[in-house]
């Protein structure tokens, strides 16, 4: 007996060293998570762009590089074409993707495992330049989107070869001719984005007015036809197409408008087109399930490059050859994007309390 109650007090005090161990360890681990969450860089805004043509700064600008300017650390970045931008005092971080859905896609999925950074409460801002819609709206304005329509996710037959009463050789996935009812499942290449922070961008920006100049008003002038399209440029709200494929012309125009209009049920209104959208969009919905991003805070602000199709009394293939060599919108495109996204980027990083847990407008 005497031996038996000598093992329980030698047990029960190697239990409660076991224990006081757990309970240090324990303590410790959650402490070093605590450490690590502390010691990441917190991200308040990441600013995703999709090209930049030279160097980050003093050269011919790009997209990426009035972001650069404003954004003094570099962070390295290889998942990416070029270095990160950051500012630890705002919490702004800018990237810029590459061209194209593919691209762009990786490198938001990159960014998202990237533990160097918190982004656990980041708002995500695409601010790149686009082809504009002339029934929607003019070069040189800006949108906000709401809806980001695939392309490219479909069928697509030459159009030498296709019935004579279709309308384009263009076919919804899981359907037999173009645009046919009923719509099929959409949630593969219809992103919806959170309207009410697109209203509330919209919203913070809408007073902002866009420079017009004469190469604008020329480009303009080859539109005669479009009422739109011969505005001064202007901050709307519309949905955009978005594919790997740079189309251009009237007819494919038409099918982009009634392709947007059939995905979304008619609700739909095409204004922009860019390259990278459906592949961001579909990265962050990723990071999203796995608790890295928050998908109802992502914004998508498209600027006017390029009219998406030929001026008057010129042919699809000579404007589509002409594009970028002869006038071009690009620069006010540029310079809309920087000064419109800049708007919403520098109110939710300055008042960062009042949106950290908040998303304005949901």
């Amino acid at each position: 007996m005497i031996k038996i109650h000598r093992y329980k007090k030698i047990a029960a005090v190697l239990l409660g060293a076991s224990a006081l161990f757990f309970n240090f360890g324990t303590q410790n681990s959650q402490q070093a998570i605590a450490h690590e969450i502390h010691s990441k860089m917190p991200v308040r805004v990441v600013v995703l762009t999709a090209f930049e043509i030279g160097e980050d700064q003093g050269d011919k600008a790009g997209e990426f590089q009035a972001w650069a300017n404003i954004l003094p650390e570099k962070i390295a970045f290889p998942a990416a074409p070029r270095n990160l931008r950051y500012d630890p005092k705002t919490g702004v971080l800018a990237i810029n993707t590459g061209m194209g859905t593919g691209q762009a896609a990786t490198s938001v999925m990159a960014l998202g495992h990237d533990d160097r950074f918190d982004l656990s409460h980041a708002y995500w801002l695409v601010a790149a330049i686009a082809g504009v819609n002339p029934n929607a709206t003019s070069i040189g304005s800006a949108a906000w989107i709401g809806n980001v329509v695939d392309s490219d996710f479909g069928y697509m037959l030459d159009s030498r070869e296709i019935p004579s009463d279709w309308p384009t050789g263009w076919v919804p996935w899981d359907r037999e001719r173009p645009y046919q009812s009923p719509r099929p499942d959409n949630t593969h290449n219809v992103f919806l984005l959170n309207k009410g922070l697109q209203n509330w961008a919209y919203q913070q920006t809408a007073q902002i007015k866009l420079a017009d100049n004469p190469t604008l008003q020329k480009i303009r002038s080859g539109y005669p036809a479009y009422k739109a399209a011969l505005q001064p440029p202007e901050i709307v709200k519309g949905d955009e197409a978005t594919g790997q494929v740079f189309w251009h012309g009237v007819l494919a125009n038409s099918h982009i408008e009634k392709w947007v209009s059939y995905w979304t049920d008619g609700s739909g209104r095409f204004v922009m087109t860019g390259m990278e959208d459906s592949g961001i969009a579909r990265a962050i919905s990723v990071l999203a399930k796995e608790g890295r991003a928050d998908s109802n805070r992502v914004m998508m602000l498209r600027t006017a490059a390029n009219y998406t199709i030929q001026p008057a009394g010129e042919n699809a293939a000579a404007s589509l050859a002409h594009e970028g060599s002869e006038l071009s919108g690009m620069q006010s495109a540029l310079d809309a994007a920087f000064l419109v996204g800049n708007k919403v980027v520098s109110e939710i990083s300055t008042h960062w309390n009042r949106y950290r847990d908040h998303i304005p407008a949901s």
